[in-house]
């Protein structure tokens, strides 16, 4: 049987994804962390399928939390053949009131993190050659206002994966990013309020039309994105293939945006995110 690790499942693409691999016959070990999120996700589970779950009160941000999980992990799946590493979260304010403690909460969250998990599991991913997914974001390629700070977390998961793929390689492990666009995921309203908070003591009124204007486009994103089953899909058939791509844009037309982050000067993209926030 098949086993997975899965980052941040409590709600959204981790939950999502969690749920669909254990219909498809895989062992899951999901990390969650409120009590609260366990039970409901244990509960979702069907009778079928919740023997092969464990779910993880788990903050991966705590060096002693990850070392509960890989010892964890090493009884339930001494062959483990992928890791997800899924959790995430933003804190959206403009650069120049942001409080570099939470610069530091969000890099220690997107990134320092995951190499956490994956520094700890490793010697399971090697028992079994498996697959280790990232889940950047468009926003690890494209920078925009508000979102510098979740911007830089996306662009540095990248680099280590980018480095982690040929490190890893000799070993037989593929290492993977998933590059999402908009979705109606909890992480967005989570961000809102942080945002709020980011900016309270600060003078945003500078900002005050831009802010608005990404409040619209994530609501927008919450009733009309992608659903999060295709990025479920999306992990499934990587973690099934032999020889998956180093990165997956989704949904499809987010690789026309990425390529044309790639075919325009910079002076030009700064025109167009410009122009599409009013700004």
């Amino acid at each position: 049987m098949p086993s997975v690790l899965i980052t941040g499942c409590s709600s959204g693409f981790g939950r999502v994804t969690a749920l669909h691999l254990l219909r498809r016959g895989w062992q899951v070990i999901a990390t969650v962390r409120r009590e609260a999120d366990r039970e409901s996700l244990v509960a979702e589970a069907a009778p079928a399928t919740g023997s092969r779950l464990t779910v993880v009160l788990a903050d991966i941000t705590k060096q002693d939390d990850v070392a509960a999980l890989a010892d964890l992990v090493r009884t339930e799946a001494p062959s483990l053949h992928g890791l997800v590493n899924n959790a995430g979260t933003a804190f959206p304010a403009p650069l120049e009131l942001l409080a570099p403690d939470d610069l530091r909460a969000q890099l220690d969250v997107n990134v320092v993190a995951h190499l956490a998990v994956t520094q700890a599991v490793l010697p399971r991913l090697k028992a079994a050659r498996g697959t280790i997914i990232n889940v950047s974001s468009v926003a690890g390629k494209i920078a925009t206002p508000l979102l510098g700070a979740y911007n830089a977390s996306k662009f540095a998961l990248e680099a280590l994966s980018d480095v982690l793929r040929l490190e890893l390689l000799p070993f037989g492990i593929k290492v993977v990013v998933v590059e999402p666009g908009s979705s109606p995921t909890a992480i967005w309203k989570t961000s809102e309020a942080r945002q709020a908070e980011a900016i309270r003591d600060g003078d945003a009124r500078p900002y005050a039309a831009l802010i608005e204007r990404l409040r619209t486009l994530s609501a927008d994103a919450q009733a009309h994105g992608f659903p999060a089953s295709l990025f479920a899909e999306t992990v499934e058939r990587i973690l099934n293939s032999p020889n998956p791509k180093p990165r997956y844009p989704i949904p499809g037309h987010i690789r026309r945006r990425l390529l044309l982050r790639k075919l325009v000067s910079d002076r030009m993209m700064d025109r167009l995110i410009r122009r599409a926030l009013g700004w």
